[in-house]
């Protein structure tokens, strides 16, 4: 089989910042109140991951006590860049830059100062167990033959999902503006819609399939993540021979123009968070892995990153 190369929407993901905080930059949050504005609404998995922070976070006397401030989707970018308050952080993910091209901001992240990225959770293509789809490549050949026959769930139009879909089919071939795309408002509604027989296909977050495959219900064709899953009988698409790799991060921004003491002050409690065993427990738990990246690095892959998803939806047709 030829080698496909394609950009990985998670490229960098497994690389780590290096640097310290100061005794001084922790205690400055000790006592304060900071605050996360989180696009979409609680009980998501982006509050979920929001919420355990918060949690964390004040156990940990990392901060005096955080905030969660809920917004839409499609506003929360906007109001947290008129916000400008230094106490301020807005939860990064992968769907916002969508939203930010929308209204045609030349830079996604353009008018924040990125902190750090926190987690992610690895994408499972999954079919229900008796499908014809036996391996990945069968899914591959099925794409190949017709892609608008073959309709693929998952979240939102120009989500996480539907990105990786098109850059799957392009890798095999495909045009992404061709492939069949059943777009869900949650992974658990997707999910359901292919447990249903709606779907032979869905793409999912690993968390909102789990127990389904678990159960011997479901069955992963491969994982998106650069090595094989725990508790998954998967290959990745690295071992399918399509270079890609796909997470859907969560980091946290801070307002333009932040001081750098407060900048400082903010990453050292998300670098507190993440070495916290407590944490690390908690991403276990819910099927997310820690992917902390801070400083000049989390700053570069950022910009990389927003691109290449700009790019991807482009490459869909999807209006940004």
């Amino acid at each position: 089989m030829r080698r496909r190369q394609v950009l990985a929407l998670g490229a960098g993901l497994v690389a780590m910042a290096t640097g310290c905080g100061s005794a001084t930059d922790s205690r400055r949050l000790a006592s304060a109140t900071v605050s996360m504005v989180v696009p979409g609404p609680a009980g998501g998995e982006t509050d979920m991951i929001a919420r355990s922070l918060k949690g964390v976070a004040e156990r940990e006397a990392l901060a005096g006590a955080v905030r969660v401030v809920n917004r839409p989707l499609e506003s929360a970018l906007a109001e947290f860049t008129r916000a400008r308050q230094p106490g301020l952080m807005l939860m990064a993910e992968p769907e916002l830059v969508g939203t930010v091209r929308a209204v045609r901001q030349a830079t996604a992240f353009a008018g924040t100062t990125p902190l750090a990225r926190l987690c992610g959770e690895w994408e499972l293509l999954v079919v229900p167990a008796a499908s014809r789809l036996a391996t990945f490549g069968a899914f591959a050949d099925a794409l190949r033959r017709d892609p608008s026959r073959l309709a693929v769930a998952g979240r939102n139009t120009g989500g996480v999902d539907h990105v990786l879909l098109g850059m799957l089919a392009q890798s095999l071939g495909v045009d992404p503006r061709l492939v069949r795309y059943a777009a869900y408002p949650t992974c658990e509604e997707a999910v359901a819609a292919l447990a249903a027989g709606r779907v032979p296909v869905a793409i999912s977050g690993h968390a909102a399939v789990r127990a389904r495959v678990r159960s011997g219900e479901l069955r992963v064709l491969a994982v998106s993540s650069p090595d094989r899953l725990a508790g998954v009988e998967a290959p990745t698409l690295l071992e399918s021979d399509v270079h890609l790799y796909c997470a859907n991060w969560r980091g946290l921004l801070g307002p333009a123009g932040l001081a750098e003491t407060d900048r400082a002050a903010l990453v050292q409690m998300c670098r507190g968070v993440a070495d916290s065993p407590r944490w690390q427990a908690i991403c276990v738990r819910n099927g997310w892995t820690p992917l902390y990246l801070d400083g000049d690095d989390f700053r570069q892959w950022l910009g990389v990153e927003s691109a290449r998803l700009g790019r991807a939806l482009g490459d869909l047709g999807v209006r940004v």
